[in-house]
């Protein structure tokens, strides 16, 4: 494990990738190949030059950290801090730092969480805040309470992951705790790749609206493939608004002027297309949803390049610059909704 996260292992296991792929003549194994080619790039400055390189030169991007020090997985190869240091010199950078928008990842149990995060969006021009609640922890957890009263005063928007699967806390579920809004502890024996999902179940966020109702907040991934391929192919009971993720995302959007989603990683999925045209086209919905691809995530089922075009050729000009600009800059303004919205006359 330790060799598939060195640059020299990085690049055996693609030249393995790359040799199976051929003599298998498998293009799902030739894109893990790509993939894991990405990660043998030395710094984050050469992953966004390979990144812009799929998008016209005046493109400009979101960058999500990630904080992995918390997950009981070891210790990382490269501190959250050094990763920081990192985005500071990118952001820094006269050429590059115009043309993105790096988030601060937030995990309650980091040590002097709010100052962090208060020096690096006044101080060093990130913009906004990014959670991954399957690390360990849920999005009501108090320790947060700080963070989100500042972030709501200043409407400093939130970016959540929110599908099943990916990283995951990895330490016992017996020492976890678990607070009664969270519901039935699981049973001994669960495993973590699976309990580990009710940390960022969407519904969570319900007690954190309870009391901060101006939290602006994005659920990334639309809540997952698995749950809009079940949203579409399950009958509508009064659970599966209770249950199924999307259809929780739409709740909230529903009851919420600044809660939005995106259609990162998930939109490689043909199937669910249809979906997303509909949705985009919904006059209260559409205005909130925002373009995204989870690069590199996505490289494992298509390039780049292959799921925006995909995306564009989906959607209308007109819509694909709603998703794309128009909705990803109201995202990431720092003003609450005119009463002009949409959001206000639907619901007169």
């Amino acid at each position: 494990m330790k060799l598939m996260w060195s640059r020299l292992g990085v690049r055996v296991t693609r030249i393995l990738l790359s040799w199976v792929g051929n003599v298998l003549n498998h293009p799902q194994i030739d894109r893990l190949s790509a993939f894991a080619g990405i990660g043998a790039h030395a710094s984050p400055r050469e992953v966004f030059e390979l990144l812009q390189g799929y998008y016209p030169p005046d493109a400009s991007f979101i960058v999500l950290p990630m904080d992995f020090e918390y997950m009981a997985a070891g210790k990382p190869k490269k501190s959250y801090m050094d990763q920081l240091d990192d985005l500071k010199q990118l952001k820094r950078d006269p050429h590059i730092g115009p043309r993105i928008y790096p988030f601060v990842a937030v995990d309650p149990r980091r040590p002097d969480l709010l100052q962090l995060v208060r020096h690096l969006v006044e101080s060093e021009h990130f913009s906004r805040i990014k959670i991954y609640p399957a690390l360990g922890f849920f999005p009501f957890d108090t320790r947060l309470d700080p963070l989100w009263q500042w972030a709501e005063a200043l409407q400093i928007p939130i970016m959540t992951h929110c599908s099943r699967g990916g990283a995951y806390f990895r330490g016992p579920l017996s020492t976890f705790p678990w607070p009664k809004e969270a519901g039935p502890k699981p049973k001994p024996g669960t495993p973590n790749a699976k309990w580990t999902d009710l940390l960022s179940d969407p519904s969570g966020f319900k007690y954190v609206f309870q009391k901060y109702p101006n939290l602006k907040v994005c659920f990334a991934h639309m809540g997952g493939t698995e749950e809009c391929r079940k949203w579409l192919s399950e009958p509508w009971p009064k659970h599966l608004g209770q249950t199924n993720w999307l259809s929780i995302i739409l709740e909230l959007m529903k009851a919420f002027p600044q809660v939005y989603t995106d259609i990162s990683y998930s939109a490689y999925d043909a199937q669910i297309h249809p979906l997303i045209d509909v949705l985009v086209r919904d006059e209260l919905i559409g205005r909130r949803i925002l373009f995204g691809s989870d690069f590199y995530m996505v490289q494992q089922n298509m390039t780049e390049r292959a799921f925006s075009i995909q995306i564009k050729s989906l959607l209308s000009n007109e819509a694909f610059h709603r998703i794309s600009e128009i909705n990803t800059k109201q995202f990431l303004c720092r003003e609450k909704p005119s009463r002009n919205d949409p959001f206000y006359t639907l619901h007169s």
